[in-house]
């Protein structure tokens, strides 16, 4: 059965509220099943020995039990770290494990020269590190999203389609936490806070505010990437997930138009050594690679790493992610030993599961909606207005 959850709570189902439904423009509007719009919580930081800190405007800082511990303006950017059993902001010490920081301006909060609209969270970890955390209306954040995963300058339909992907990747994630507020992480969808805003991505994001995708109506968790080289892959190929039929892969002839269509990188073996050293897999004279098991699109499913060690298998998707998606676009490669480096030579970028980002692109530019886009690359789905 497929690991699909619930988009209201445990046990509820959307076919509950069909009596009650309105269909319009393809879309059912369940009006507000939610009392305001979800929470989302963002990890900026992970387990670091100090980030940067700045804010803008007035702001007031609360200990872990909410209780002031200081305000002010305008704090000029400095140091966070752990020590003594508190926080450190610049030279000042909170004697807290956890503080909270707001600003009564809109994106006032700037951690590591990017700025957040939402409340800020220092969190002390083990071994003096520290987490950041921003915590977030679920539209905004979407908003920030938007920006980041595709140009601004593309198609309005393709936008909106991104829109409701992420915001349904969003949710699926609060439901598997089972949390009234949950954390992302900034790697799992591309963000940067309010950086790449802008007044057309917010009204898009407002105009798609509170619709999701569900399949048999319960939510599941829409994946997306660059671009997919031609077929979209199954979900169970690439992450060993159950398949649905939203994840089950789709042929794609709208992307050969990117330049991740297809891609040559020359890579030295240690830099791959190095890379899948720090992840702890400890190869060395490496010999060959191989992406092993491709699936419809292509991607490999495992790779395959001989070495003077012998021979080991991995993941591909997390080899890749070892590697660099950056260095290594995709699991749809094939590689030739070239002494001291190896050639890999590809098509499409990312892992090609769900949406496939430039295709998304050319079926606008087609005269495709964006609805019609969803149902496309996540076929059988229903698309519906929780809050």
């Amino acid at each position: 059965m497929a690991m699909i959850l619930p988009i209201i709570s445990a046990g509820v189902h959307l076919s509950c509220y069909r009596d009650s439904v309105v269909v319009q423009d393809d879309i059912h509007d369940y009006g507000p099943l939610m009392d305001k719009t979800p929470a989302v919580r963002v990890l900026l930081v992970n387990d670091k020995r100090t980030a940067q800190l700045a804010i803008h405007g007035c702001y007031q800082i609360t200990g872990s039990l909410t209780n002031i511990v200081d305000q002010g303006q305008d704090l000029r950017r400095c140091a966070i770290s752990i020590s003594n059993g508190g926080i450190n902001i610049g030279n000042k010490h909170y004697n807290h494990n956890e503080l909270r920081i707001v600003s009564q301006q809109s994106g006032g909060i700037e951690v590591n020269s990017v700025r957040y609209r939402g409340e800020i969270r220092i969190l002390q970890q083990l071994n003096d590190k520290l987490s950041v955390i921003e915590e977030t209306d679920i539209e905004s954040f979407i908003d920030g999203v938007l920006g980041s995963e595709m140009p601004q300058s593309w198609n309005e339909d393709a936008l909106r389609a991104q829109a409701v992907t992420a915001r349904t990747y969003a949710m699926y994630k609060k439901k598997i936490r089972r949390d009234d507020v949950y954390h992302l992480d900034m790697l799992e969808l591309a963000y940067r806070g309010i950086a790449n805003e802008s007044g057309r991505l917010t009204q898009i994001v407002q105009d798609t505010k509170g619709i999701v995708m569900v399949y048999n109506w319960n939510i599941f968790p829409a994946y997306f990437h660059s671009t997919c080289g031609g077929h979209t892959e199954d979900v169970r190929h690439v992450f060993g997930k159950d398949s649905i039929p939203p994840l089950s892969g789709v042929a794609c002839n709208y992307c050969s138009d990117s330049k991740h269509s297809s891609w040559s990188t020359d890579i030295s073996k240690s830099a791959i050594e190095k890379k899948l050293q720090e992840a702890n897999v400890y190869i060395s004279n490496i010999s060959t690679v191989m992406a092993v098991n491709p699936g419809a699109g292509n991607h490999g499913s495992r790779v395959e790493i001989a070495s003077a060690n012998g021979s080991k298998e991995m993941n591909a998707n997390d080899f890749r992610l070892m590697i660099g998606p950056n260095n290594l676009l995709s699991t749809s490669f094939q590689a030739k030993n070239n002494g001291k480096s190896i050639t890999f030579t590809g098509k499409g970028w990312g892992h090609g599961v769900g949406l496939c980002q430039y295709g998304a692109q050319s079926m606008a530019e087609k005269g495709f909606k964006w609805a019609e886009i969803l149902k496309y690359y996540y076929p059988k789905i229903e698309l519906v207005r929780v809050y």
